[in-house]
């Protein structure tokens, strides 16, 4: 076997087997009735059902963490925003992406720095808001939960039609800093009333 050829399959196994336990757990999941949290792929999946819907060209993200959700969508779209509050998650993440020139990283409080990208938007653009505390080596802010302000942030920008996605909808029944889904369903329509309500697989929708 040749080296070219052996530094080749090496380069596809990782891939490939990642691939197949994706597979495996969706139909485990598929047969456990769906529960949540759902699995990666399945947050992968929504992201590009509104992209292709609604010809989204721009996907802005809080919480990078370690970038997996950027990896799996930097194909997709013409560019992508993700803030990270954690430097140390953030310095990890601009090694990642380092030579994926449609991939720009921001470090800081989501609630503030989205106002910094929105007004740079001249386009509608998919918001995924995954910035809350969930422990481990996520990073705390002021708030476990900054959705509110991220939301403020995203209505602080141009009349633009965003779709916008937050995840781990079962987290938001109103304790600690958590709103209930309704006070957040209030805050979008008081911006905008054309707005409808959807949740579905552990993620809240609001779209057209």
């Amino acid at each position: 076997m040749k080296k070219s050829f052996r530094k080749t399959v090496k380069k596809l196994i990782p891939k490939f087997v990642f691939s197949l336990r994706e597979k495996y757990e969706y139909r485990q999941w598929i047969k456990n009735g769906r529960p949540s949290p759902p699995p990666h792929i399945v947050k992968q999946n929504a992201i590009r059902e509104y992209r292709e819907k609604y010809g989204c060209n721009v996907l802005v993200e809080t919480g990078t963490f370690l970038g997996d959700m950027i990896e799996a969508q930097k194909r997709f779209f013409k560019s992508l925003h993700s803030v990270e509050l954690s430097p140390e998650l953030f310095e990890l993440a601009k090694k990642r992406f380092l030579k994926d020139s449609n991939v720009f990283l921001w470090q800081g409080d989501s609630g503030e720095v989205l106002r910094d990208i929105v007004v740079k938007l001249d386009e509608p653009a998919l918001f995924w808001l995954d910035g809350h505390y969930s422990g481990d080596f996520t990073a705390l802010g002021k708030k476990e939960c900054p959705v509110p302000e991220e939301l403020e942030a995203i209505f602080s920008g141009r009349n633009f039609d965003h779709i916008i996605l937050i995840d781990d909808a079962r987290l938001f029944t109103g304790e600690g800093d958590y709103p209930k889904i309704e006070e957040l369903n209030a805050l979008v329509s008081a911006k905008n009333s054309r707005y409808k309500l959807l949740v579905k697989d552990d993620i809240i929708r609001f779209s057209f």
